[in-house]
């Protein structure tokens, strides 16, 4: 019986060290602060609870692998960036830390770092929060960029005329200063956008599809449009594709049409259907030049190439009957991978009837330096 309670109180000794290890992974070593934990059941009323200065911590579940730089510390005091690397195939992801700069009840600042990396507060409060919801998280950014879009109207608003004193270099520095508001605005913006982008659960999604409502601005649609196709997978594409075939705002649509480029996972060979389908089918001419051009692009890219794409290029470009059309074709032609530009270039400038287009087709293979491209030159100029 002894024995058996000793390896009871083993087997719970363990079980307690695996869940500390467990809890203190999920926590970054952070350095010159004023330090506390608690438990995050309400980010919000947190928030609004903070008066002084304060950085307030947690972490969420991400879809990519956060890189904060090279740095092995990071300074929230300082100037700081952070960028995102997909995992490695296989590789499981490892948390991402969102870090709220908060004033007087208000987000002043988002940031979103690594777990392993040491985090220097610059001696100012730092309150790490456990058990936050997913939910809770989403919401919580949410209502920050709303809350600086808001805010970044009416200090446009209120924005004064500028004044100009004689002085170039006084008069930069005066505009420098009148517009850093509204720079701090535009970046808590972009943040949190991101920040609700990697996390690894549906709500945000349906944040970042509601900022595409019309009642936004075209940039904080494009924007959201951006993350929801780059992060969101197939229901992000999902509705950067219901948007492309309803929204009214042709700017808008033209812009959306680089986002289906950035599908990745699942939804790219749809991705690629429809943007083959934009190319040759869309009433908005320059929505259908966005989609050849982003075609060229994808060619010759690692599980992005697609036979049918210089096949769609070379169609457009020698059948076409709008000229724009035949002539940005042949631009995205020339913009293949050389093995299949030159080919393509010299079927077109060969078999097309219309002198534009073969003239077209005939500078952008004098632009490759080719030697196939030079060898059919010469016949031309010969009159082989």
């Amino acid at each position: 019986m002894r024995n058996k309670a000793w390896i009871a109180v083993m087997v719970m000794a363990g079980a307690w060290c695996a869940v500390m290890v467990e809890a203190q992974a999920q926590q970054p070593k952070v350095t010159r602060a004023q330090f506390s934990v608690k438990t995050g059941d309400n980010l919000l009323r947190e928030i609004s609870a903070t008066q002084a200065t304060t950085w307030i911590g947690y972490s969420v579940a991400a879809t990519h692998r956060i890189n904060s730089g090279w740095d092995d510390v990071i300074h929230l005091e300082g100037v700081n960036s952070e960028d995102m690397y997909t995992s490695t195939e296989n590789q499981p992801i490892p948390p991402a830390a969102i870090l709220l700069r908060v004033t007087a009840g208000k987000v002043e600042r988002i940031q979103i770092e690594q777990m392993d990396r040491e985090i220097d507060a610059g001696g100012l409060p730092f309150v790490w929060l456990t058990n936050v919801s997913p939910a809770d998280s989403v919401k919580t950014l949410k209502s920050a960029v709303e809350a600086s879009i808001e805010e970044a109207a009416k200090a446009e608003t209120n924005l004064a005329p500028a004044v100009n004193t004689g002085d170039r270099e006084r008069d930069r520095i005066e505009r420098d200063v009148q517009r850093e508001p509204a720079r701090k605005l535009q970046r808590l913006l972009e943040r949190g956008l991101k920040a609700i982008a990697i996390e690894n659960c549906p709500e945000a999604t349906t944040a970042l599809k509601s900022f595409t409502a019309t009642s936004y601005t075209e940039p904080i649609r494009e924007k959201s449009a951006f993350w929801l196709a780059n992060e969101r997978g197939t229901v992000g594409f999902q509705i950067v594709s219901a948007l492309l075939k309803s929204d009214k705002d042709e700017t808008f649509r033209v812009k959306l049409v680089f986002d289906l480029s950035l599908v990745k996972g699942d939804s790219q060979k749809a991705a690629i259907d429809e943007l083959i389908s934009l190319a040759k089918t869309d009433p908005t001419p320059n929505v259908r030049k966005q989609a050849q051009f982003w075609l060229a692009q994808m060619a010759g890219k690692k599980d992005r190439d697609d036979p049918r794409i210089a096949r769609t290029l070379n169609d457009a470009a020698s059948n076409d009957p709008e000229a724009g059309i035949r002539k940005s074709a042949v631009f995205a032609l020339s913009r293949l991978p050389a093995d299949q530009a030159v080919p393509e270039l010299i079927q077109v400038a060969s078999t097309t009837k219309d002198a534009s287009t073969r003239k077209e087709a005939i500078f952008w293979l004098g632009q490759s330096k080719d030697p196939r491209a030079l060898e059919y030159l010469v016949k031309v100029v010969k009159g082989n």
